[in-house]
């Protein structure tokens, strides 16, 4: 090889773009593992979901100006947040969790992860935001209500899709049930809370 093409090859290695870090496959499918986001907590700690493997996990996909994601959250309660109006009819997933499942919300088996995919201006949230919405709603991060920021590759079709709605994580950290969204493959309240009841229990 000639010395000229030598430079050429060496330029031509240093001009290749970094390589973009690996994401997950998105979005979770059920009866696969979950996605193993690594997203910033409501602490401005970087948490995997897979640090959760072991315990059942409540997932919930929220747009942070949609009203029913605001009564999810408790908004009926706490008031909404940033002024949004919550639906109207929409108990806590706390309340609703008591009722369906048959077993208290705040068990150490169960983990309740809120992953914020739009902020209220419909962009990637910040982890501000997920400080803030979790002031707002009382989700303390010491008592397993962990509040993540989704990051901007998560935006598109398929998180608009899951929102507003449920996903059940056992504790082999595989989709078992899926309430997202406004046709959701399983009902909340006859499926995916009375499952959650049993996984939490050892079923």
């Amino acid at each position: 090889m000639s010395r000229l093409a030598a430079v050429v090859v060496l330029l031509a290695g240093c001009s290749r773009e970094p390589e973009k870090p690996a994401t997950p496959e998105w979005p979770p499918r059920l009866d696969k593992p979950y996605p193993d986001l690594e997203l910033v907590d409501q602490t401005g700690q970087k948490v995997k979901l897979s640090s959760f493997k072991g315990r059942v996990m409540l997932v919930e996909a929220v747009g942070m100006n949609c009203p029913a994601c605001q009564a999810f959250a408790g908004a009926h309660e706490a008031g909404g947040f940033e002024g949004i109006t919550p639906q109207k009819g929409l108990s806590s997933i706390e309340k609703l969790f008591a009722q369906h499942a048959g077993v208290p919300f705040g068990t150490d088996r169960l983990v309740f992860v809120q992953v914020l995919l739009y902020s209220m201006s419909m962009k990637a949230p910040t982890a501000d935001d997920a400080r803030r919405w979790a002031e707002h709603f009382g989700m303390e991060r010491s008592s397993d209500r962990v509040v993540l920021a989704g990051e901007p590759w998560l935006l598109g079709t398929a998180s608009y899709d899951l929102i507003p709605g449920f996903q059940l994580v056992d504790r082999n950290f595989v989709l078992r049930s899926d309430s997202t969204g406004h046709q959701p493959r399983h009902n909340l309240y006859t499926h995916l809370l009375p499952m959650a009841g049993r996984l939490v229990e050892g079923e």
